[in-house]
């Protein structure tokens, strides 16, 4: 079974790995609690046709490094990795790009930005971004930036974990910004993918008012069944489904089931098939896919320890009562019929 992954902060890590003089690569990184759930082997073997690997840029590193800066650094590692494994990976732009790939028996990389802040409110910086292959942007992470709002929890709200769960946005005013509306159909137009995990409700409905086509929320789970903040109402399943868009199950625990603790949290196949029944349920078969968040989240108890293991998702899902066509759809299908859409 193929596996289309849209979110991972791989690059990142390798980037703040090396910073610290430990020469991470993208091949081989082994397997044990300090190894990376994601690499290229760890990919093959669990039947990778196309990964997303986010550049993440912190707006608030201690050190103040410049966002653009940040985004440079780990593009240039991303394009000198994927250079030095071509026997494996190739980097891939549009969708034939992916299907020259995959008949070469090649995994395809798409890279992605996490952060939209990079832009510094500089829309000519898109064009940049495209030229680099960037392919899809995470409009906010937990900041507001030049674009809009994210979906932070109030001030204090999750100190003790005892409301984690019971989530209300702040206001429905704080959306998209006049920056971020322009950014978004510039964005559409050229081919980039505009990406709602992380992004407020209010600025959900935003992006859907501003974009005709598709979008996606790459990593992002429900929220009828697990009240995290970054996980999407019944209402939003319903309008990215409307847009032919696609939801990315997160394997994160704590964005899969509520618990007293974050560490009492699991990250099961069953509690994943429950996320993706529902989500289809609501949105449609075609608006669930694959969005691990691997080399974000924490390696305990999670069903799927890393990248190697992809297939044990599938098989899984099958046991859970999905059809064949269902599962196809989850693991790479959906993902590949947004991709044939807006990756031209």
């Amino acid at each position: 079974m193929y596996i289309a992954d849209m979110h991972c902060d791989t690059i990142m890590l390798i980037w703040l790995a090396r910073k610290e003089g430990i020469n991470l690569n993208l091949r081989d990184t082994g397997y044990g609690d300090k190894k990376l759930q994601i690499d290229l082997l760890k990919l093959k073997k669990g039947g990778s046709l196309v990964q997303n690997f986010a550049i993440y840029v912190d707006l608030q590193r201690e050190d103040g490094m410049d966002p653009w800066t940040q985004f440079t650094e780990m593009a240039e590692i991303y394009h000198a990795e994927i250079a030095a494994n071509a026997d494996l990976v190739r980097e891939a732009k549009t969708y034939e790009d992916i299907i020259r790939n995959r008949d070469a028996g090649l995994i395809s990389s798409v890279m992605t930005v996490e952060e939209g802040g990079v832009l510094g409110g500089d829309l000519d910086r898109l064009k940049t971004l495209h030229d680099e292959g960037v392919r899809m942007i995470t409009l906010t992470w937990n900041y507001e930036n030049e674009l809009g709002y994210p979906n932070s929890l109030p001030d204090g709200m999750d100190e003790d974990y005892t409301r984690y769960f019971r989530f209300e946005p702040k206001t429905m005013e704080n959306g998209l910004k006049a920056k971020g509306f322009e950014a978004v159909e510039m964005m559409e137009e050229m081919g980039i993918i505009a990406d709602v995990s992380h992004l407020s409700d209010a600025g959900f409905y935003d992006v859907a008012k501003a974009v005709k086509g598709p979008f996606v929320a790459s990593h992002s789970n429900a929220r009828a069944l697990c009240g995290c903040n970054r996980n999407m109402t019944d209402d939003m399943i319903r309008v990215v489904g409307e847009h032919g868009g696609v939801i990315g199950l997160n394997f994160c625990p704590d964005f899969i089931m509520e618990a007293e603790s974050e560490l009492a949290c699991k990250s099961t196949i069953e509690g994943l098939a429950r996320h993706a029944r529902h989500m289809m349920n609501v949105g449609g078969t075609a608006a669930v896919g694959i969005g691990t968040d691997y080399d974000g989240i924490g390696r305990d108890d999670l069903a799927v320890p890393d990248a190697s293991g992809m297939q044990k998702l599938a098989e899984g899902f099958e046991a859970c009562g999905f059809t064949a066509a269902e599962i196809e759809g989850i693991c790479y299908k959906n993902v590949m019929d947004v991709y044939k859409e807006v990756l031209k």
